[in-house]
């Protein structure tokens, strides 16, 4: 297995967990329209991988948490596996994910194991239950994904810029991306932290992000809505130069 694709583990997923990977590719300016084809082109592809038990390809928005601008030159792949060898087996053996990281300048996989969450994503949970006992010096992950109702769009999107002013400053960050199948419609989000007390403060500690969190239930802007923890179990590559589990911004 080439080094770049192999996981570090910090910690060995138990057995039976349910492991989840989010994947974050950049393509040069010459493959960006390859990397665009394939949105459409590597479904048949990931629907046969063993496995996998689900996953979805993303774009992704420029700057930190939500965008409505996009990023064409960057990629992302969130996936679930039934076990760390068939997860293993696809990083290092799959000719669709060799022909991603050959055109890619650069590619990045996180392994993550559920700590707790809430909600679905398409109508099904893929994310398995918490995990107890997990230890508390690995970086913890925070997944949300939301599906707009027509009369929470403009709302929502209005109070967007005020929290990713927020979300910059905000203590113990070391990575946040915004991604999405349809980001303006189906936006997600996905943010890397030192811990959970972290993550806490900026979600709920009196914030802009706690008063968009309440108007958007009280008002009913979501369709559907999910919201997981993970704890940062191992890593691969880089993203932005640098492997945000091993370093912090």
């Amino acid at each position: 297995m080439p080094a770049e694709s192999a996981i570090r583990w910090l910690h060995r997923p138990p057995a039976g967990a349910t492991i989840t990977t989010v994947t974050v590719l950049r393509f040069p300016p010459g493959q960006r329209l390859w990397a665009f084809k394939q949105m459409g082109r590597a479904r048949a592809p990931l629907a046969a991988t063993p496995g996998l038990q689900f996953w979805r390809l993303c774009g992704t928005g420029g700057g930190l948490g939500f965008s409505a601008r996009p990023d064409l030159s960057r990629y992302a792949l969130v996936a679930t596996w039934s076990s760390e060898h068939v997860l293993q087996d696809f990083f290092a053996a799959s000719r669709l994910f060799a022909d991603y990281r050959a055109r890619a300048d650069e590619a990045w996989t996180v392994a993550l194991l559920t700590l707790r969450g809430r909600g679905s994503w398409g109508g099904a949970c893929p994310f398995g239950p918490g995990l107890g006992d997990m230890p508390e010096r690995l970086p913890v992950v925070a997944l949300t994904r939301a599906r707009l109702r027509l009369r929470g769009f403009l709302p929502f999107w209005a109070r967007v810029p005020a929290i990713n002013r927020r979300l910059v400053r905000a203590p113990g960050l070391r990575l946040a991306l915004g991604i999405g199948e349809l980001p303006w419609i189906r936006p997600v989000t996905f943010s890397v932290w030192d811990d959970a007390a972290s993550l806490e403060q900026f979600a709920w500690a009196g914030s802009n992000h706690q008063a968009a969190a309440r108007a958007a239930l009280s008002r009913r802007w979501f369709a559907e809505d999910l919201f997981f923890r993970f704890a940062a179990a191992g890593s691969a590559g880089t993203v932005g130069g640098r492997d945000p589990l091993l370093t912090a911004s």
